[in-house]
């Protein structure tokens, strides 16, 4: 893995050489012979270069972590804390590009921005029709439109708080989520990787539905501001500036294009591509109308945005099994005594395994008579008693060709027993099942937002409208799964009432 890496970087270091021998095009007409600008655009693809390999390198890691985590042997444990080496390394170096690419692009976009303000000049009458500091109470601005176009805009304006407190609230849920991913690839522990689990569970629920208020709210704020904007310099004959924030467009859906792969949300992308282009809509009627304490407000904001890392690369969340299947040995002699007891039955949380049940009795009962069949179990029943189970099986088919080979060597009644993610059930009871569970939804209708969430946590659960604002959400076999979902549903609307229902399977014939 190291030599991989190691190889990944050196590509990298190739590909630059051939990079720096490109012909950069200047974005903005009139800086091809400004040499600083040019080479500033030279460098920034070199980092662009430089972050696509290392990203590559963090998806490669990271897919072995993955797959290491399922062994939980000593070796496995040494190869985890060596992969988790290499990744902190790789993360450091990406995150130490960024942050030369953030300042790089800071000093190129000042420089783009001052070519561009020094050549625009003012509107005649934009100084004594001033006002107001503020561009959205500039008196020039305010009657260049209709009441109608004006309202809209503020009203849009005023979303923009909210907007970028979803995206910081997308980036901080994010943060947290690799971080306990990395804890719990590492987890030696079920107890541990289940608190991990549901904390990473939480957070990406909550991340989902950020998400989708951010694609709601944003896409109605860029398109509008975009269209009064567009309609302002239009009206002033400054098709020069339209045409210079068409390509500007154009070029953020090309590093759109290119950045999919490495990008979490594409709705985040959106914001941060795009805030910056409807920034410099503003700066650049805030230059026509003479406004330079606005402009310097727009320049601060553009910067804060730049900062936001929206290359964060996709987590893919498997939930850890810690099941240790083992098949039934008959063996010469007994390896259980009184100094080897036999041990505990093992509860998973998550995950499937098959026991057969040998006997139940009042009282602990001695080794030699389960006939040296090992692995061995004992549970203690809330009345009192012993339940003794043999092996731990991966499938049904394996229980039931077990249950063939106890009968045969003398057991009685060898019963298949089933844990589900901690829930048991005697198979071979007559009319066993398993109860299921449902969600119930009330006191309000389900908006987009509810209805993703739905359709990405409960694949393949049916969704029953009983009335105008009363749902049922069917079914679940795991309570842990449906109460994970039903937690993500009430952060959607605080008016929805959201209740785990256990429906037990004499209910469940009933309907």
């Amino acid at each position: 893995m190291k030599k991989s890496i190691v190889a990944g970087l050196f590509l990298a270091a190739l590909t630059i050489g051939k990079v720096s021998a490109q012909d950069i095009v200047s974005r903005v007409a009139g800086l091809e012979d400004n040499k600083e600008y040019m080479d500033l655009l030279r460098r920034d693809e070199q980092l662009r270069v430089q972050t696509d390999s290392l990203m590559f390198q963090m998806r490669t890691l990271r897919s072995a972590m993955t797959k290491n985590a399922e062994q939980r042997d000593s070796l496995a444990q040494v190869k985890g804390d060596s992969l988790m080496m290499l990744l902190s390394g790789v993360e450091s170096k990406v995150y130490a590009l960024r942050a030369s690419k953030v300042k790089l692009i800071d000093k190129i976009n000042t420089i783009e921005q001052n070519y561009v303000l020094s050549t625009m000049g003012n509107i005649g009458d934009a100084q004594s029709a001033q006002g107001s500091k503020s561009l959205y109470s500039n008196a020039y601005f305010v009657q260049s439109f209709d009441g109608e176009d004006y309202k809209m805009l503020m009203d849009v304006h005023g979303k923009e708080a909210k907007a970028y407190g979803y995206v910081q609230t997308y980036v901080k849920n994010y943060s947290n989520i690799k971080s306990l991913y990395d804890q719990y690839l590492l987890g030696k522990e079920e107890a541990e990787a289940e608190r991990l689990y549901a904390e990473m569970s939480e957070a990406m629920a909550e991340n989902m539905i950020v998400e989708r208020q951010l694609a709601d709210i944003w896409s109605e704020i860029y398109d509008q501001k975009c269209y009064i904007y567009s309609y302002f310099l239009e009206k002033e004959n400054r098709l020069d500036l339209l045409e210079l924030l068409e390509n500007m467009m154009a070029e953020s859906r090309q590093e759109k294009l290119a950045a999919l792969d490495d990008c979490v949300s594409e709705h985040i992308m959106d914001y941060c591509l795009q805030k910056p282009i409807a920034l410099n809509y503003e700066m650049y009627v805030a230059k026509l109308l003479n406004l330079p304490p606005a402009i310097d407000s727009l320049s601060v904001a553009a910067r804060n945005v730049r900062s936001i890392d929206y290359r964060m690369p996709v987590i893919d969340v498997e939930r850890r099994s810690f099941v240790d299947y083992e098949p039934i040995e008959f063996l010469s002699r007994s390896p259980y005594t009184a100094s080897n007891p036999i041990p505990e039955v093992t509860v998973y949380e998550y995950g499937d395994i098959y026991r057969i049940l040998v006997g139940t009795f009042k009282y602990k009962q001695q080794p030699s008579i389960f006939r040296n069949a090992a692995p061995l179990y004992v549970e203690q029943l809330e009345d009192g008693r012993f339940s003794y189970y043999v092996g731990g099986l991966r499938t049904r088919d394996e229980a039931e060709s077990a249950v063939v080979i106890m009968k045969k060597k003398g057991f009685k009644n060898p019963q298949i027993v089933e844990w589900c993610d901690g829930e048991k059930i005697n198979l071979s009871e007559e009319g066993a099942a398993r109860s299921t569970y449902r969600i119930s939804i009330s006191g309000a209708a389900l908006d987009d937002v509810v209805r993703e969430v739905i359709d990405k946590m409960a694949e393949g659960c049916q969704l029953s409208r009983l009335s105008e604002n009363s749902f049922l959400l069917s079914s679940f076999d795991s309570r842990s799964v449906a109460e994970r979902v039903a937690q993500a549903i009430g952060k959607c609307n605080d008016a929805l009432v959201v209740e785990v229902q256990e429906i037990k399977p004499d209910v469940m014939e009933e309907e």
